[in-house]
């Protein structure tokens, strides 16, 4: 199974343009719907996780997944096979950027992968609301996240995310009050 997880970033990271977040389909299709790693929802808790944490969502999420099937031994293997191919990558860039960059065919490429990449973020956002927007609940609160960080620049976006956690936990505590509560009263 450590083979499986190295296989799938280190393959994922040579072959996904754009950063974390473009990834996370690919990801996706990859760990849920292809080799069955995780379920969909289980998939979308590290996300939420990952997310929320500092560092490249598509490390953290490698870690994660990687700590879910192999422990710390998982957590390693996913996060080598995530930052190999970018040292070789970037590495290699290094040395031909120079002499490709005013090349028209360079230009193109790189506008080319632009608009791929907008794609797979735009992929991302819509795979993750069908899922996670299940809650009308969950929907207010990124709808709320979303303004707060788009429309008021004075608030932090930790804190905009450290506040989304709070409510979220205060949510669930709500909802299990209230099950709680109505279990109780309708046994009297």
């Amino acid at each position: 199974m450590l083979f499986k997880i190295f296989k799938v970033f280190f393959t994922l990271g040579f072959f996904s343009f754009g950063g974390g977040y473009s990834m996370i389909p690919l990801i996706e299709r990859e760990i849920v719907e292809k080799h069955k790693i995780l379920k969909k929802e289980e998939f979308i808790e590290i996300i939420s996780i990952a997310s929320g944490l500092p560092g490249a969502i598509a490390l953290n999420i490698s870690i994660f997944i990687g700590n879910l099937v192999g422990g710390v031994k998982g957590a390693i293997v996913g996060a080598i096979a995530s930052i190999l191919p970018c040292l070789i990558i970037i590495s290699s860039i290094m040395l031909l950027f120079s002499s490709v960059i005013d090349n028209i065919y360079t230009k193109k490429i790189l506008l080319g992968m632009s608009g791929v990449v907008v794609a797979f973020i735009l992929y991302a956002t819509y795979k993750i609301s069908v899922t996670a927007y299940k809650n009308k609940k969950y929907f207010i609160i990124t709808v709320i996240a979303f303004i707060v960080s788009t429309f008021l620049k004075n608030i932090p976006i930790p804190l905009t995310i450290i506040l989304a956690i709070v409510i979220g936990i205060l949510t669930q505590q709500i909802n299990v009050f209230i099950k709680k509560y109505k279990g109780e009263k309708n046994d009297n």
